[in-house]
């Protein structure tokens, strides 16, 4: 075998020799993000500054682990020889963890801030800024290393570090290189012209929004070595940063490539199946294959145990324990895994003067009102959606969805009105009957009155007995097109989603009458928003109407009027 570095290479031997549980991630990691790297001529690995580096061990109780020790020696010991450049860069300016909680994340935090602040790292002026959602959550590092430097393990220890660091509430100051390790959240007061060498985002899970990112990261480019951390559990927030970065993680680790400087190392269990077994979740959390994390492997190995008469925690268990989220099965409009199978490229691309049905639903005037249109070919089913908001809805302000990014792709608009005029969602649906031929619009036949005038203007009505284009969509349809909707899913039969309505849908529950009939409703009922997703089950009532396999001939789209 060949050999690279021993921290590496231990790794390296845990991971290919099958010692210890793992998932398919890391050995992609290896195989297509790291060994390609270690194997050019232009890269050398730093044995001595991974040496120095992890000298700084003895000042904390815990000694890291192989996977800690790995990651350090490849985030900071790894370099590309750049001719002519004044300094060798580090390879892997970005790196990427996902693991499951309890793994110790915030002492390699913690480790890895103070030696960027240290006389070992050498890079004067090297600001590491800890982003987190909440001065709680983004301060418990800030103050373990405070209390490192001012309180040490050793009393032998107090004049080398007191020398070297300052500890104080919201910062820790390397004397020598002038360096601070420092508070931050997610708001972006103050984020300006800070001088950051390394960004480190704690729990990505909850980042709907890349905005206040952005601000902090804009000023790593400018220092020597910048660096951008991510050390995170998955959670249950949906279509936001994070699953953005997985989408790309699949990319890096499914081939090397060359141009590629982000470093993944993932850790999750692969088959919902493996929750019951302790030493599966060692594949979404590696050091509880340790014995010094025996407390957090017995506290395991109890929830695994109560999970029968604890169901409700069961999704989070999933989601935070096994990096492995779920939607709650017993209630879910659709499992995460299955509403991801819809973000994927169209199974078919419509083609004009092809026959489709739509859907518009909203709850409010005044809030979201969300526009579907469905093509059916055999038993796939592709679309294209769009939400109108009004700028004034009283929920806005704290949803937690990236709204604007989402107004930007062009999938949403903001009206910035007292109410959405009904004109807008019966233009939208007007342009697409320009090309395609929309047989039937499904509305909430409670809703039907405040679009009526602007979709007669364009030729639908509900109540034309000759050319009838707009069906009303009464409880019962819902109920009978429900169990449709559920196959579809699990089928994957569904294409060419977007964010914005994979966030709808993992908004929406199922809901079961005493007669076993099923409706939908909100996860939660004031800032889950559906009204996109019912949008696509109004249309989904009107498929009686759609062709089955759309093979009627094709139109003159030329001399269709509105």
């Amino acid at each position: 075998m060949t050999t690279y570095e021993k921290n590496i290479d231990e790794w390296i031997y845990l991971i290919r020799g099958n010692h210890i549980e793992h998932c398919r991630e890391q050995e992609l990691s290896i195989e297509n993000n790291i060994i390609p790297v270690l194997e050019r001529p232009d890269v050398y690995v730093d044995e001595e500054r991974i040496r120095k580096g992890l000298s700084l061990q003895k000042y904390f109780e815990f000694n890291l682990l192989p996977w800690e020790r790995y990651q350090f020696a490849i985030m900071f010991g790894v370099f590309l020889r750049v001719p002519g450049a004044p300094y060798d860069d580090i390879y892997f300016h970005v790196t990427r963890d996902i693991m499951g909680r309890g793994s110790g994340k915030n002492g390699f935090i913690d480790f890895c801030a103070l030696y960027m602040i240290s006389p070992l790292h050498g890079v004067k002026n090297y600001n590491v800024d800890l982003i987190a959602n909440g001065e709680d959550q983004a301060g418990t590092s800030i103050k373990d290393v405070s209390n490192l430097v001012n309180e040490p393990t050793k009393a032998a220890y107090a004049k080398v570090l007191k020398a070297n660091f300052k500890g104080m509430a919201e910062m820790v100051l390397g004397k020598k290189m002038n360096a601070e390790f420092r508070l931050n959240t997610t708001s972006t007061k103050n984020k300006d012209s800070k001088r950051t060498g390394c960004v480190i985002y704690d729990e990505k899970h909850q980042y709907v929004d890349t905005r206040n990112m952005n601000t902090l990261k804009s000023g790593t480019g400018k220092m020597k070595w910048w660096r951008e951390i991510t050390i995170t559990t998955d959670g249950h927030v949906r279509g936001g940063v994070l699953d953005d970065e997985k989408a790309q993680n699949e990319i890096i680790l499914r081939e090397y490539d060359p141009a590629n400087r982000t470093f993944v190392n993932w850790f999750r269990i692969e088959e919902e199946d493996e929750w019951k077994d302790i030493n599966k979740i060692v594949k979404a959390n590696p050091s509880i294959a340790d014995p010094s994390f025996y407390s957090l492997r017995s506290t395991i190995e109890q929830e695994i145990k109560l999970m029968p008469s604890t169901p409700d925690y069961y999704p989070e268990f999933l989601a935070k324990r096994c990096n492995f989220p779920i939607s709650d099965p017993q209630s879910a409009a659709a499992e995460w895994k299955d509403i991801e199978a819809c973000l994927r490229q169209r199974d078919f691309e419509p083609q004009q003067g092809m026959a489709c049905v739509a859907g518009i639903d909203y709850t409010k005037t005044n809030d979201f009102c969300g526009c579907y249109v469905l093509f059916r070919k055999g038993k796939m089913i592709t679309g294209f959606h769009h939400t109108f908001i009004c700028k004034q809805s009283r929920d806005l302000p704290n949803i937690h969805a990236p709204i604007d990014k989402w107004e930007k792709e062009g999938i949403c608009t903001i009206i910035n009105d007292v109410e959405i005029p009904p004109e807008l969602p019966a233009s939208w649906i007007a342009e697409f009957a320009k090309k395609y031929r929309i047989l039937m619009i499904g509305i909430d036949s409670f809703r039907y009155t405040w679009l009526n005038k602007a979709l007669k203007h364009y030729g639908f009505d509900a109540f034309d007995k000759e050319n009838k284009r707009v069906y009303l969509v009464r409880p019962s349809d819902i109920a009978k097109t429900s169990s449709l909707i559920n196959s579809a899913f699990l089928n994957h039969q569904i294409s060419g989603w977007d964010r914005m309505m994979a966030w709808y849908t993992n908004n929406t529950k199922r809901i079961l009458d005493s007669k076993g009939n099923t409706s939908y409703g909100k996860i939660e009922q004031k800032l889950r928003k559906t009204d996109g997703f019912m949008g696509f089950v109004d249309a989904m009532c009107c498929l009686d109407y759609l062709p089955d396999m759309n093979d009627m001939p094709d139109v003159d789209m030329s001399v269709v009027t509105f």
